[in-house]
């Protein structure tokens, strides 16, 4: 059976390698997206006869559908680098008139919000993904910028990078064992943060799905509230660590700030659109101090749409999306999902 797979966005090398000789393994039918890549040629020459090729700009949506068609359709569209996947790529794709109808989207990573969700159902197009497989990465992401801004280390630096000797201009800070953790969503990354958070002395409070109940959050040694006002009440470190929906988008905005105890810190490594960064930014201006600093990696515009309120904000710590992006989860992202491409593929034959 012919199972045709577009690597959308494949990771560099030497990742790629490790990706594309998992694939070839298994035997499934390659073709990679060189669009990506700063030498495309030398991969060419690397793969020539064993894989296909094709230049294309994912977040081109009709330049996708046109090389999807033209190619006779792929059963499997693998994706890491959150490239939109729309109601209008996922038609044409499952169109039964290809030869290769889509059949699955892959996607290397936790967040599946770029993919129309109700397309695929509706077209019997199953999405896969590898919750879990950058927990770690993000677990150290929110531990360290919890140092780095309990610490005023933020500050410090930028006093001591202006030559100014600094020590004594604000109060000795907390330990972190000091601190309580508020965690903001109860799956796998959050559960990660909390077990590193508890080897620091740190006190964990968690408030999340309904399935997480508070015997669920006492087997883990953590401590449940009932409502995110509630844990905002108590924590000196919010981590959000929940899915973007209708219920989470814009969930922490003036609000929620205001909720937040004098001198506590936020940190999002979820997704854009859950902290509402128009009203963060005023609050921190019209309200200096009362959040102490925040850390946010994920926006409501990223890449080349990045723009944010945030930007030039005191105390605001602003990254591109790598909370997840350490060598080991990108290789762990990429196996997983290989690996269940390849189930994806058996269960098709078996079925």
């Amino acid at each position: 059976m012919v199972f045709p797979v577009l690597i959308l966005d494949a990771p560099n090398r030497p990742l790629l390698h490790t990706e594309i000789e998992q694939c070839l393994a298994y035997g499934l039918d390659i073709t990679l997206n060189l669009h990506y890549f700063a030498d495309p040629g030398s991969i060419k020459i690397h793969y020539a006869g064993r894989i296909r090729f094709v230049d294309i700009n994912g977040h081109d949506t009709p330049a996708l559908i046109s090389a999807v068609v033209t190619a006779g359709g792929y059963s499997v569209i693998k994706t890491r680098l959150n490239i939109p996947l729309g109601a209008a790529l996922i038609n044409a794709a499952a169109s039964p008139d290809l030869g290769s109808p889509l059949q699955a989207i892959a996607q290397a990573g936790v967040g599946v919000n770029h993919i129309d969700l109700h397309a695929a159902a509706e077209r019997g197009v199953t999405v896969l993904n590898t919750p879990g497989s950058n927990a770690t990465a993000v677990a150290e992401y929110v531990l360290a910028q919890t140092l780095f801004l309990s610490r005023d280390l933020n500050l410090y630096n930028a006093k001591t990078q202006q030559g100014q000797w600094s020590k004594g201009l604000l109060a000795p800070a907390l330990q972190i064992a000091e601190l309580t953790l508020g965690l903001v969503g109860s799956g796998r990354i959050a559960q990660a943060v909390a077990h590193k958070a508890q080897a620091l002395g740190m006190k964990v409070i968690v408030t999340g799905a309904e399935r997480f109940t508070p015997s669920v959050a006492a087997s883990l040694g953590l401590q449940w509230r009932a409502t995110l006002g509630e844990l905002l009440d108590e924590a000196d470190v919010v981590s959000i660590h929940t899915p973007l929906t209708a219920l989470t988008k814009g969930l922490f905005d003036s609000t929620a700030f205001s909720r937040m105890k004098p001198g506590s810190i936020l940190i999002n490594t979820a997704r854009g659109g859950i902290v509402d960064e128009g009203q963060l930014a005023l609050f921190m201006k019209r309200f200096p101090g009362h959040i102490k600093g925040v850390a946010i990696d994920t926006f409501a515009k990223e890449k080349d749409q990045f723009d944010s309120p945030l930007t030039g904000v005191a105390n605001a710590i602003l990254t591109p999306h790598i909370a997840g992006n350490t060598r080991t989860a990108i290789i762990q992202a990429s196996t997983q999902i290989v690996e269940q491409i390849q189930a994806f593929r058996q269960s098709m034959l078996q079925g």
